[in-house]
């Protein structure tokens, strides 16, 4: 069997070992949030056809006609992630296995990557010490993803560096604290010396743009609007959507904000000398929308026409590594597939410390059983 069609039965003969009464109940109450679902959705429709225009007459929304003179700077392209997994807890004992990969395209397209696992290991977290280990090990994973970025910024070679997740990561002070930041500003600002950074975000739930256009309109009622949207992966699917729908299939892209003072940390990444600037783009109808922050070392507001020229050349970049029906361009999805550990590997791990760790003495057996 494929591993998705084994990922199916289990979820199915989950389904079916629950309680019947219980998923009576369930099955009822599911069928009534998909009806409410069915009304909202068709609400903020009706509220993206509007928005849609204004979209399209304050030119915040652009096509594939904006690209088609653009060159591209540099042939190599690099792509990061990183990806842990949390397992054990006897005892309070947790162990995270961590992995960095990195790919990188030397010659640049049609040619075969080298791929370099930057980090693995197995890092152990004591409870007691870290009362959130599933934190400890999200930041553990991110410091090693910020050493990779930097790790290329010291080899000054040009390139663009695709990194899976935003530019400010995570965007909480409380993971990893200052010194966390501090480090990481000084990595991208190495690597943005020759190369240049996008970081490609799919899950975004900030509301960076609906602010953005709160305070770009007057009209209330399409301020209204905008409140109803819960975040901008809403509010730019929505309008996405509503373009598609007139007829257009290629490359979508928004004019880019500026979120360095969208909040404290984008703030304390600011006051390090790292400015961060957004948008969304959409390589096809198939593909999933991206958020895209580029980091720059100058505040974009101050020479907005050049920062604009730089995003529509980074959007001409992102568009041309990213193939038909694929959501992130090459780099950045090949470093994902090679970094990626998945629960049943953690698992196996985790049999393999516990079963090296046991010994004939009946003691250790016993005391193994009872902190589990």
């Amino acid at each position: 069997m494929k591993y998705q069609d084994i990922i199916e039965l289990k979820k199915r003969m989950e389904f079916k070992m629950t309680e019947p009464e219980t998923l009576v109940k369930l099955v009822k109450d599911a069928q009534n949030k998909g009806e409410k679902m069915q009304k909202d959705m068709e609400r903020l429709r009706n509220m993206a056809s509007k928005l849609t225009k204004l979209f399209q007459d304050k030119g915040l929304i652009f096509t594939e006609s904006v690209l088609k003179t653009i060159q591209l700077k540099h042939k190599c392209a690099v792509g990061i992630d990183g990806s842990f997994q949390l397992i054990g807890g006897a005892g309070g004992k947790w162990y995270a296995p961590i992995s960095v990969a990195r790919i990188i395209f030397e010659e640049g397209f049609g040619t075969q990557p080298s791929v370099d696992i930057f980090w693995a290991s197995i890092e152990e977290i004591e409870e007691l010490e870290n009362y959130e280990p599933n934190r400890v090990a999200s930041v553990m994973m991110l410091s090693g993803e910020t050493k990779a970025i930097l790790n290329w910024g010291t080899l000054n070679k040009e390139a663009y560096v695709f990194i899976d997740g935003p530019i400010v990561d995570p965007p909480i002070v409380s993971y990893g604290g200052k010194e966390y930041i501090k480090d990481r500003c000084e990595g991208i600002k190495k690597c943005i010396e020759k190369s240049i950074a996008i970081g490609c975000v799919k899950r975004f739930r900030d509301k960076f743009y609906i602010e953005y256009l709160k305070n770009l309109i007057s009209e209330e009622s399409e301020k209204e609007y905008l409140n109803h949207f819960p975040s901008d992966q809403h509010l730019i699917a929505y309008v996405f959507a509503q373009v598609r729908s007139q007829g257009y299939y290629g490359p979508l892209f928004t004019k880019w904000i500026d979120i360095s003072a969208s909040n404290p940390v984008y703030e304390l990444y600011k006051t390090e000398g790292v400015y961060v600037v957004s948008l969304f783009f959409q390589k096809e109808v198939r593909s999933q929308i991206l958020r895209l922050d580029v980091p720059f070392l100058e505040p974009p507001t101050e020479n907005a026409e050049k920062i604009g020229n730089e995003i529509a050349h980074i959007v001409k970049a992102v568009n041309e590594w990213t193939y038909p029906g694929q959501d992130f361009p090459l780099p950045v999805l090949l470093a994902h597939n090679k970094c990626n550990i998945r629960e049943g590997c953690a698992e196996v791990l985790y049999e393999e410390i516990m079963t090296r760790s046991r010994t004939t003495d009946p003691r250790n057996q016993t005391i193994l059983t009872w902190i589990r």
